[in-house]
């Protein structure tokens, strides 16, 4: 369903289409029950392990090289093995850069904690690409690359 920028409010939770929309906005009426965002592994053990890291309880493997980890929210984080994807998708080929393609951002209880998560998976071995530092929006931030150059973000809020 199309709406124009007068019926917005009723549809909080929809995508605006902003190129080539008129002024007043063009909203699509569709409400998301839940995201898996999901990591295409080149050494799914240890990006599991990585991800261990953080504190997300991460379960073994079980059957085809996939894995699953719920999130808050009804959201899942998924793994599976390049191997797997290129068997789904014939033709797709990792990317050749090792830059990150993708962020995922997991808010903390603490500043602290921030500290601490840095400390644990750069202590590791893995890239911490941006120090914790405390930001201009009111957050202690931080960000490491897990093992495949996907950056993770820490962040928590400063005390007020």
């Amino acid at each position: 369903m199309l709406c124009s920028g007068a019926n917005r409010a009723d549809v909080s939770d929809s995508f605006t289409i902003a190129a080539g929309a008129p002024p007043y906005g063009v909203v699509m009426s569709i409400r998301l029950t839940s995201a898996v965002f999901q990591i295409f592994a080149n050494d799914l053990q240890r990006s599991l392990d990585f991800y261990r890291l953080l504190g997300l309880s991460v379960p073994d493997p079980d059957g085809p090289p996939h894995v699953a980890v719920e999130l808050p929210g009804g959201n899942t984080l998924s793994f599976d093995t390049e191997e797997t994807i290129a068997g789904m998708h014939p033709g797709w080929e990792p990317p050749a850069a090792s830059s990150s393609r993708i962020a995922l951002a997991f808010g903390v209880d603490s500043p602290a904690r921030v500290d601490a998560l840095f400390e644990k998976v750069t202590a590791a071995g893995h890239a911490g690409t941006l120090h914790p530092h405390d930001a201009p929006w009111g957050q202690r931030y931080a960000t490491v690359a897990d093992p495949d150059g996907n950056w993770v973000d820490l962040f928590a809020p400063l005390a007020t």
